[in-house]
């Protein structure tokens, strides 16, 4: 008996695993013929009645299987055909795409907004509930977009309470932000542990050039667009389901860079902070309008649209 599958399948799509019960040298009786699954998968029909098969024949039937992700990519189906005192059977190995470690949000889905207008606290206008509270002065200048921009002198930044982003496969940060200076690594959206190599959480910092630099899905690359400074630049960064990072300033596209297409694994749980790490070191100066993180990838045609999604303005 032989079990034939494909050699990759993709979760949650129907595929056809075939078996054929071949006589050699004998007549093969009538049996029962099922499939052994992995946890969670499925197959249609649950059996089929298999006819006697003579010496020199074959017999091949179908089975619909559907796949579900797991911990693991190698998954193994077996084929058992029962008979009235006998069993035989055959395996086969699939490979299936891991599942992520924890839900991916709607695709599209504002994850925060935040538009600083006055006080200590910063509602979050996503709905999400990640209002963001300032450390250190909450200090105001009417210079910003929107005429309420937050000042970062080096001893403020925003912070929320710890929070879970989610799996994010494609993702899409923007700011309205000035960068007063060069010098040192600044940052600016950091949901990561200092010293992580990409693999949990993701940042968006300043080398000490003003190259924007990105770390997360499993890798971190430095990018050549560089953010001018002393005056609000309205800067965007998207990542793709395939990993392509591409920046933009103020509407143009200044930059592409490449990292694995793993996806941000957003999963734990920590502050979203802007203006700082996690350590709160590696503070920014200048100041901040409006920002927000979108679970989508916004093309270059909707890039200057985003405050509009963010902020539904």
């Amino acid at each position: 008996m032989a079990l034939a599958v494909p050699e990759q399948v993709a979760t949650d799509t129907p595929f056809t695993a075939e078996v054929t019960v071949s006589a050699h040298g004998r007549t093969v009786p009538a049996g029962a013929l099922t499939l052994d699954l992995p946890a969670g998968w499925s197959a249609g029909p649950a059996r089929h009645a298999v006819p006697a098969v003579g010496d020199g024949r074959s017999h091949t039937v179908a089975f619909e299987v559907t796949p579900r992700a797991g911990e693991r990519p190698d998954h193994r189906l077996r084929a058992v055909l029962v008979g009235d005192g006998w069993r035989t059977t055959a395996a086969a190995l699939v490979t299936a795409e891991v599942g992520p470690p924890c839900p991916v949000p709607r695709d599209g889905l504002t994850l925060v907004a935040w538009d600083p207008r006055s006080g200590a606290t910063v509602v979050d206008a996503s709905g999400q509930g990640r209002d963001a509270a300032v450390e250190g002065v909450a200090g105001y200048q009417e210079a910003g977009p929107t005429g309420s921009a937050l000042v970062l002198d080096g001893g403020s930044f925003l912070r929320t309470a710890p929070t879970t982003l989610g799996f994010l496969r494609v993702a899409t940060f923007a700011a309205e932000v000035r960068v007063d200076g060069t010098g040192g690594y600044r940052r600016l959206f950091d949901w990561q542990p200092s010293g992580d190599d990409g693999r949990d959480g993701v940042l968006i910092d300043l080398t000490p050039s003003n190259a924007v630099r990105f770390i997360g899905s499993g890798a971190g690359v430095t990018t050549s667009a560089t953010v001018p400074t002393g005056r609000f630049v309205d800067l965007v960064v998207t990542m793709s389901d395939g990993g392509r990072l591409t920046v933009y300033l103020d509407g143009r596209e200044a930059a592409t860079a490449q990292v694995p297409s793993t996806g941000i694994n957003g999963c734990a749980s920590r502050e979203l902070r802007f203006g700082a790490d996690q350590n709160g070191g590696q503070r920014l100066v200048g100041a901040v309008d409006r920002m927000a993180v979108i679970a989508g990838l916004l093309g270059p045609e909707e890039i200057g649209d985003w405050q509009r999604r963010a902020f539904g303005e």
